[in-house]
């Protein structure tokens, strides 16, 4: 079985993928496409492949059983403030795909950040927008729309205890 995490930047899908993860930590198998790159996901005929991507929309959502669809928090403005310091104090902006130069406290990653957050802010409404209305058309009868973590969560739960 494969379950898709999934929703805009910044907004708890990790932290929804990592709870799931340790409560059922024999039979969940993590993948987060930041890193796992566009490949195809594996099947498991003995775990749930549990699978974070941003853009699970857009690549091949039909491949899952269930899509969790988290909506963005109402401090989604504080989190991305929280991670502009954290790159630019890092030096590593953008993780899943570095930008900037890779030294801590660099003035020349500040117009980079401003404008990956700026664009993350200002887009964020329409991106949702756009999303659920593939969801409406697409895949109504397999998505969950979480207003957040915790609630991701008990449904996960409920969907995954059921198989």
């Amino acid at each position: 079985m494969k379950v898709l995490i999934t929703g805009i930047g910044n907004i708890g899908k990790s932290t929804l993928r990592e709870k799931i993860a340790r409560h059922f930590s024999e039979k969940i198998i993590q993948i987060d496409m930041d890193y796992y790159g566009h490949g195809d996901i594996p099947e498991s005929n003995n775990n749930v492949v549990l699978v974070e991507d941003v853009h699970g929309l857009e690549r091949k959502p039909e491949q899952y059983d269930k899509i969790i669809y988290l909506m963005p928090p109402p401090n989604h403005i504080s989190l991305w403030v929280r991670r502009a310091w954290a790159w630019f104090a890092g030096g590593v902006v953008d993780l899943s795909d570095p930008k900037g130069v890779n030294k801590k406290y660099a003035i020349v990653n500040i117009p980079i950040i401003i404008k990956i957050i700026l664009e993350n802010i200002l887009f964020r409404k329409k991106w949702v927008i756009s999303d659920l209305e593939i969801i409406k058309n697409k895949f109504q009868d397999k998505v969950i729309i979480a207003q957040n973590v915790m609630e991701g969560f008990e449904e996960a739960i409920r969907f995954i205890q059921r198989r």
